[in-house]
């Protein structure tokens, strides 16, 4: 998928590495590239399988702001 909002654009796709084809997780991990002017970047969104946030979707390597998210939204 592709797609623009307030002058970002985003490219999603599921992921496709090795890894993921190993967990069986190709329709669950997603990956999102963005870029805005000169920033650009990406991040890696999968279903967390324990934890305090197990069920739930999460940024890797953002787990404590999608913990505050979740506390927050009470979800």
């Amino acid at each position: 998928m592709d797609t623009e909002r307030k002058g970002w654009s985003f490219t999603v796709l599921f992921s496709n590495t090795a890894r993921a084809h190993e967990l069986g997780k190709t329709h669950d991990w997603v990956v999102i590239y963005y870029e805005k002017d000169d920033e650009e970047s990406q991040c890696t969104v999968v279903t967390a399988t324990q934890g305090s946030l197990k069920g739930k979707r999460v940024i890797r390597g953002r787990e404590k702001q999608c913990r505050q998210y979740y506390k927050n939204t009470g979800d």
